[in-house]
């Protein structure tokens, strides 16, 4: 039996959330391959997976949300920053599936509505401002919340970590067998994929899921957050995690799958830097695609200076993973 259907397999066995529009787009970036002299160059259409806006959550919570479901859970808690895309997503994805979502913002109550929170309101989502506390008291009232609502004969559901687990992880090794067969249906030159990691569910899962494949492509991991150590210890954590869940061996390292950068994050998570700024111009004028300042434009900045560098072979196709998170944009804009 040949690595795909193995792996296609394997994902069968967990139930999942029918909350997203499989498989996004690839497409090419004419524009911006004139401007860096390197072709071929495209982008995977993450930010157009058809939950709210879009993004790279939805993967995650077609795993997670099928879970909840099928555990006969009622009501899904989420944690987040005020901007968070996963608590936006995950309301929508709720309202879908006709569950409640309680969203735990660490953060103070806005005085004023914008980006995500403003699609928060229109989704009619409970959003609950715990203050400024670090990730440990956000856990513990979640904790809280969650034994209070089962006392009540409710039955809750939180979301963990960013939905960077083991079992949100599936929502990318399923993305890179979609890629993979997109690539060999349509005969695209693709060697490369350069995608952005916070907290790491993303990138592990992808990583997992393209070594399991026989490594048709090598990925490279920009960090938005972690140092590359750190990120690698969190890649390393994850890979037995996964193989517990699909019953299929990584038989290969990190560093034979990925390779990992942390010279374009500047002070890290929710930091934006002068590169990134500019990114969120130059994109949409170059391509007319948006990107954010934090996040998703720090890939992108992380792929141009690597192929100014000539960091990719000539003619190696380069793949550029949007992972979506634009309603922040809208947040960001007064300072860009």
């Amino acid at each position: 039996m040949n690595r795909a259907l193995l792996l296609y397999n394997a994902l069968r066995k967990f139930p999942r959330a029918d909350i997203g529009i499989f498989p996004t787009p690839i497409q090419q970036l004419h524009n911006l391959e004139k401007r860096v002299g390197h072709s071929p160059l495209w982008i995977k259409r993450d930010d157009l997976t058809g939950l709210a806006f879009g993004g790279n959550k939805t993967r995650n919570l077609e795993f997670l949300l099928g879970d909840a479901v099928s555990k006969n859970c009622d009501t899904i808690i989420v944690p987040g920053p005020i901007q968070s895309n996963l608590c936006c997503i995950t309301a929508a994805a709720a309202n879908k599936l006709g569950l409640r979502c309680i969203q735990i913002f660490n953060d103070e109550k806005p005085t004023e509505i914008t980006g995500n929170s403003t699609l928060n309101y229109l989704l009619g989502a409970d959003s609950r401002y715990i203050g400024k506390v670090d990730l440990d008291t956000q856990a513990k009232y979640m904790e809280n919340l969650a034994n209070n609502l089962k006392a009540k004969g409710e039955r809750p559901y939180v979301v963990y970590n960013g939905a960077s687990t083991p079992l949100g992880a599936l929502g990318y090794v399923k993305a890179a067998l979609e890629i993979y067969e997109q690539v060999l249906k349509s005969k695209a030159n693709m060697e490369s994929i350069v995608i952005a990691a916070g907290y790491g569910g993303t990138a592990a899962g992808l990583i997992y899921g393209i070594g399991v494949l026989g490594i048709p492509f090598k990925v490279h991991v920009i960090s938005v957050e972690f140092d590359k150590q750190t990120l690698r210890s969190i890649f390393q954590n994850f890979m037995p995690e996964l193989e517990r869940l699909l019953g299929l061996s990584f038989d290969c390292s990190i560093d034979d799958v990925a390779v990992i950068y942390d010279d374009y994050m500047g002070e890290g998570w929710g930091c934006s830097t002068k590169e990134s700024e500019k990114m969120v111009h130059l994109f949409p004028q170059t391509e007319g695609i948006f990107v954010e300042k934090v996040y998703t434009s720090k890939p992108l900045v992380g792929m141009m200076d690597l192929l100014s560098k000539k960091a990719f072979a000539s003619r190696e196709g380069v793949c550029y993973w949007h992972t979506g998170g634009l309603p922040a944009l809208f947040a960001q804009v007064k300072q860009c």
